[in-house]
């Protein structure tokens, strides 16, 4: 019998949005990232940008539409540095992230660099929900007695 999961990354449609979602919630972990390693606050990055401190907080959010322009202007803003890096999918297929030859397990480690600093972010891995999802586990009612 098939997990929810695995039925739901069986759907393309879902794993495009999936894939989107994932990355724009990196952006803004990115930015996030930055600004607390360079002490900025939602205003002054607002300030910087020419926008409203609401702008910043729902492009941090995800609300806003955050394309490459976007981005790359926001991070010259807090005076870093971004690469963006592409990689075939193939390995999800096989169970392995690329050159290791093993499965992994648990967390991930993705370093990312920010500044001149390297920094290790922990991903959750392949098998976990995706953020935001619910298990479809029945809640437990509160105050009804049988």
């Amino acid at each position: 019998m098939k997990t929810q999961h695995e039925v739901l990354m069986e759907d393309p449609e879902f794993r495009k949005l999936l894939f989107v979602e994932t990355l724009v919630a990196e952006a803004a972990e990115v930015i996030a990232g930055l600004m607390a390693e360079k002490n900025v606050s939602k205003a002054d990055l607002a300030r910087r940008l020419n926008k409203s401190r609401a702008w910043v907080t729902q492009l941090l959010s995800g609300k806003a539409n955050m394309t490459i322009r976007t981005l790359a202007e926001v991070v010259h803003a807090l005076d870093a540095d971004l690469r963006l890096h592409a990689q075939s999918p193939d390995w999800k297929r096989a169970g392995t992230p690329s050159g290791t030859g093993k499965r992994s397990g648990g967390f991930k480690e993705r370093r990312t660099r920010t500044g001149s600093q390297p920094t290790v972010r922990k991903r959750p891995s392949r098998g976990e929900l995706p953020a935001g999802a619910r298990s479809r586990r029945p809640r437990k009612q509160r105050g009804v007695s049988a």
